[in-house]
């Protein structure tokens, strides 16, 4: 009976913070710009959807196979696009016409996806702490980190991997504490997910399979019990990254060893400002990813991880020096083979990253981390409490970490919609004219709204001097603000300039009479950075 009454209680409790999270998003979707991918992955969806309908529908005003050929010349679309196909697919099912709705729904289900790997989040934390208390605090601080939320809503790429990586890891650890051929097939369906949405998945495929061997292969009928479900897995896999991957319907060895060889070579030659020099993407300092994270992750968490890091480390190496003595295990129960299987993946991850990862718009291609690094930290804050005598300590610890939770919900609050410029207290000092800010130009779209109510509702000209598209940004705005604005190229020609700060290749025709010629007139400002300026003519 007292367990029924936890339960329920437990229960009541996780949906409660999901309920609020879930109303925390729909009353939030609406608020954000678009970033300057999310027109390419619209394209892509939209090709493959035309393709979908040539298919079924014989219809020659629809894409064909050879047509597909030669859109994957082009390096966009030889990504996986089974959200934006989609999104596309619904969108013209629900009858959702106008470009403000398709991108505000495609924002909706970005974020109801984030919600579904929260969930698989929690699923995870429930198997490897039995404590509602550590448990709720790793959901908060995934949830309300903020550039992890802001993304949620708009980042079609990186936050959906989280997303998939986070049931990913669930429906591994499942099969690696008892395979079955049932757990075989959901594990491969997610894993080619994955791997589909990004190539670097490869490393948590890797280290699942070590980790397999590592638990089963002493087993005595380890071939006849447990290598049948191994080869199930693979061959589930296989079958599901061909599925989701349209490019490799054409070729699939060829196209997939292709994909490997141009990856690096084909990513975009940026110059990203880091540390107050523009860097070219491809000369970053190893340091870059450590840096990101350090400066824009909450200050707690950063220290939790670290602890919790080098405890794993100390943890493993002992288990590792004493493995004989423990049947050739690295591990002594479930808890220790999640642990071992988190600190391995996180460790293989960051380490390749560090060592081939081309970084560029921050750290966002690696936020797939940050949900093991709050899992390495939550093992820190777990070990504290257990070696703390001291009640009162342990009171004032937890204090802290709710303190800064408090922190964030505020912050959040105050500069929605911009959590996406993000740096903590301690360093924020340190970011003035050194780091990228709205890299993406999600601020494009209020900075035109702003303009429009300038500009007493008249038609209007507005150029940029930043690297991000205007016309992207107008695609999410309300259609009569929409018909009151010209995107032009030449400054000569523009009534209002504006610049998201973020370098451009090359000048924009007028932009060395921008002094002379305009002057500010409004600028954007969260937590003290200018992230967006308006320039109007003389």
């Amino acid at each position: 009976m007292h367990i029924n009454k936890k339960i329920n209680k437990s229960s009541i409790l996780y949906f409660s913070i999901f309920f609020i999270f879930l109303l925390i998003g729909l009353n939030s979707y609406k608020d954000y710009g678009i970033s300057i991918d999310e027109n390419w992955h619209q394209i892509s969806g939209e090709h493959y959807y035309s393709f979908f309908k040539g298919l079924f529908l014989n219809n020659p005003e629809f894409l064909t196979l050879n047509e597909l050929k030669q859109l994957f010349k082009v390096h966009s679309f030889k990504d996986p696009a089974i959200f934006d196909f989609s999104m596309v697919a619904l969108t013209e099912i629900l009858n959702i016409k106008d470009t403000k709705d398709i991108y505000l729904f495609r924002h909706l289900s970005i974020f109801l996806i984030f919600l579904i790997g929260l969930f698989y989040f929690y699923l995870i934390l429930r198997k490897r702490f039995n404590n509602d208390l550590i448990i709720v605090i790793g959901l908060l601080f995934l949830f309300l980190s903020p550039r992890i939320f802001a993304n949620s809503f708009y980042n079609n790429k990186d936050l959906i991997f989280l997303s998939v990586t986070c049931i990913f890891l669930y429906y591994s650890i499942v099969f690696l504490e008892k395979p079955s051929p049932g757990k075989a097939i959901i594990f491969g369906i997610f894993t080619a997910l994955a791997f589909d949405i990004r190539i670097m998945a490869i490393i948590y495929i890797f280290a699942f399979y070590l980790m397999f061997f590592f638990n089963f292969l002493d087993e005595k009928n380890f071939f006849i019990n447990k290598f049948k479900n191994l080869l199930f897995a693979i061959i589930s896999t296989i079958f599901f990254v061909y599925l989701f991957w349209p490019y490799l319907w054409v070729d699939p060895l060829k196209n997939l060893i292709d994909f490997f060889s141009v990856i690096k070579t084909e990513t975009p030659a940026l110059q990203t400002l880091y540390l107050g020099d523009y860097i070219f993407t491809k000369s970053t300092p190893w340091h870059h990813d450590i840096i990101w994270i350090l400066f824009t992750s909450p200050l707690t968490i950063v220290i939790l991880f670290i602890i919790g890091f080098l405890l794993q480390s100390i943890h493993i190496f002992k288990n590792f020096m004493n493995v004989e003595k423990k049947d050739h295990k690295f591990w002594y129960n479930k808890k220790e083979l999640i642990d071992f299987y988190i600190f391995l993946a996180f460790t293989l991850i960051f380490f390749m990253r560090l060592k081939f990862g081309v970084n560029y718009d921050g750290w966002r291609q690696i936020y797939f981390l940050y949900p093991l690094i709050i899992i390495l930290g939550l093992y820190g804050l777990e070990y504290l409490k257990r070696i703390i005598k001291n009640i009162i300590i342990i009171k004032f610890l937890f204090i802290i970490v709710f303190l800064e939770l408090i922190f964030l919900s505020i912050w959040n609050y105050k500069n929605h919609p911009y959590q996406f410029v993000y740096f903590n207290p301690i360093f924020k000092s340190l970011t003035k004219n050194n780091f990228e800010l709205d890299y993406w130009g999600i601020s494009n779209r209020s900075v035109l709204e702003q303009i429009f109510h300038i500009n007493e509702k008249n038609d209007f000209k507005v150029a940029t001097i930043s690297y991000t598209n205007l016309n992207d940004s107008l695609r999410i705005i309300d259609p009569k603000i929409r018909e009151k604005i010209s995107i032009v190229y030449d400054l000569n020609d523009a009534d209002y300039v504006i610049d998201n700060h973020r370098k451009k290749w090359s000048s924009t025709p007028g932009e060395e009479n921008l002094e002379k010629n305009f002057s500010i007139i409004y600028s954007l400002i969260v937590d003290g950075n200018i992230i967006n300026t308006v320039y109007k003519k003389n």
